[in-house]
């Protein structure tokens, strides 16, 4: 896999971020290497950070363990190498019950267009599954 392209569309947008959950486990790695800056910091707005390791981890486990992911892209903006996305996905990990929740993505990109800085709140929709 490629890094995303340079002007992103809610398709492509879309594609990069189905790859976190849908894949060969085994192929985690090399997919973070082509979409993410090894400099990648992720802040979760609830609290949380990852580093690059820990974002290759978790891609790993939601290629293991996900059942559902179906995730439309609601609305998103780009300003050069500046982007926010809001989507809402309807999600399943293991054997935990169907989800429906609500992810606002804001990111900077590197020069290669690799997601380098990300900010992300993911809360559940009310009246949701």
């Amino acid at each position: 896999m490629a890094a995303p392209p340079q002007n992103l569309t809610p398709e492509s947008f879309q594609a990069w971020l189905n790859g976190a959950f849908i894949g060969d486990p085994l192929e985690s790695r090399a997919y973070c290497e082509a979409t993410m800056s090894p400099s990648y910091y992720r802040l979760q707005a609830r609290g949380g950070v990852a580093d690059f390791q820990q974002a290759v981890e978790k891609v790993t486990f939601f290629r293991t363990h996900c059942k559902k992911w179906v995730a439309p892209v609601d609305m998103l903006v780009q300003e050069g190498k500046k982007v926010a996305v809001r989507l809402t996905c309807d999600l399943q990990i293991g054997d935990t019950e169907e989800k429906r929740m609500e992810l606002m993505f804001m990111a900077e990109r590197d020069e290669e267009g690799r997601f380098e800085k990300v900010w992300e709140l993911s809360m559940p929709v009310e009246g949701g599954k």
